[in-house]
């Protein structure tokens, strides 16, 4: 019988989020939840900026884990 690794929330997550990126399941579940279905990102979908407090950026763009990385205007972290 072959191991399969199991995907959790924290799997779906991009290596470098923005610091300002926020999203429900942090705050009411765990990261180290498994996933169970076909999702390609973390979480149940709430996702905000913590600058704006909104599912838009400060520059106007939609908030997702995947958007919000180093490439974007507004991004608040570590550039690589």
């Amino acid at each position: 019988m072959s191991e399969h690794k199991q995907t959790t929330h924290q799997d779906l997550m991009p290596k470098h989020p923005c610091p300002a990126f926020s999203m429900k399941h942090i705050l009411t579940q765990s990261m180290a939840d498994v996933v169970y279905d076909d999702r390609e990102e973390p979480g149940d979908g709430y996702y905000w900026c913590q600058k704006t407090c909104t599912p838009i950026g400060p520059d106007d763009e939609l908030v997702t884990p995947k958007a919000c990385c180093p490439e974007r205007s507004c991004y608040d972290g570590p550039r690589a």
